[in-house]
């Protein structure tokens, strides 16, 4: 006899497909694909609003994922040579849903000049697309009557000790590099570190410091402006964007000092959304408008696997290690 199940008591065609599923062990939840992102994607830069971290997590925002309809929200998270951000990060989800737009120094650095790190910060991370490589360069206050690199050299070795050189934090790129740059020398200059690239390009454009190394994101416009004057740029051989503009190895033989800017994901992102990503990051910095955008910034994309990412940050880390030990920078 057909019995007729009351209305409350009809099972639905999903319910159904649940029931069967569970029977034959597959979870229900592997049926239907998860769209990305459904809800908001945190940003998060380690540095200060205005640095170059900034700049470039604000241009991912505007473009990634348009069909979405989905914000992505950059915070600024600045603070111990980017440590405080990297920490957020490191602690988040593993959903790809909390990035850090980073740089090089933050992972292949950092771990070696701060003890006592809350994290890893080469474990306790996935690489998911290198973002740029940027143009470092030298450059000095309005103030400091040298317009070339060896005139730098000798006015600091005129007046030892008087020289002072602002910095993003205590172990940030610029730091390093131009700590580096003093031992292969033998300047005598003071370190005044501060909260972040953009307040450090503050100190020099307002003459508090007469010296810095960084990304020439930052530079340029003040640059162009007269506020500051670049006098080399710190990679092997001169930039096609800055032909011009010398670089230190030219009168300082074998130096060497490259930059690069990346996102990161918490370790343990499923290698399917790690890919998306990539993917999509890719696919803005490529848009003429982005594209642009860091050239006139001084900076240069390369489109990198997940995996190959994390081969350039091993290669720096391993330099960067040998590098910091023989400075003996180190930090709690």
């Amino acid at each position: 006899m057909e019995r007729n199940f009351p209305r409350p008591y009809a099972i639905s065609r999903r319910v159904a497909l649940a029931l069967c599923l569970s029977n034959t062990g597959l979870p229900f939840a592997a049926t239907a694909k998860e769209e990305f992102p459904n809800k908001p994607v945190r940003l998060i830069s380690p540095f200060p609003a205005g640095g170059s971290t900034d700049i470039l997590a604000r241009l991912l925002s505007k473009h990634m994922f348009p069909a979405s309809g989905q914000a992505l929200v950059v915070e600024n998270v600045p603070g111990a040579g980017g440590n405080v951000g990297a920490a957020l990060v490191a602690r988040s989800p593993a959903d790809g849903y909390t990035l850090e737009i980073g740089a090089m120094s933050t992972h292949a650095m950092n771990g070696s000049i701060y003890k006592n790190l809350s994290f890893d910060p080469m474990n306790d991370f996935d690489t998911v697309a290198l973002l740029a490589y940027a143009i470092n360069a030298v450059a000095v206050s309005a103030s400091v009557p040298v317009r070339t690199f060896p005139e730098l050299l000798a006015y600091i070795r005129a007046n030892p000790g008087k020289v002072n050189y602002s910095t993003g934090g205590i172990g940030t790129h610029n730091h390093l590099t131009v700590a580096l740059l003093a031992k292969t020398a033998g300047l005598d200059i003071v370190h005044v570190p501060y909260k972040g690239g953009g307040p450090a390009v503050a100190a020099l454009v307002q003459d508090e410091c007469q010296l810095y190394a960084g990304g020439a994101s930052l530079l340029l416009p003040h640059a162009q402006a007269g506020k500051v004057r670049l006098v080399a740029v710190t990679e092997k051989t001169r930039s096609e964007l800055l032909p011009d503009l010398p670089s230190v190895s030219e009168t300082l033989k074998g130096f060497e000092v490259t930059n690069w800017y990346g996102a990161f994901a918490p370790r343990g992102l499923e290698a399917s959304r790690r890919a998306l990503l990539n993917q999509e990051i890719h696919r803005v910095i490529a848009l003429p408008e982005v594209a642009d955008r860091l050239k006139g910034l001084g900076m240069v994309h390369a489109s990198l696997s997940p995996l190959q990412v994390r081969d350039v940050l091993q290669a720096d880390h391993d330099l960067w290690s040998r590098t910091i030990q023989s400075l003996r920078i180190a930090s709690e």
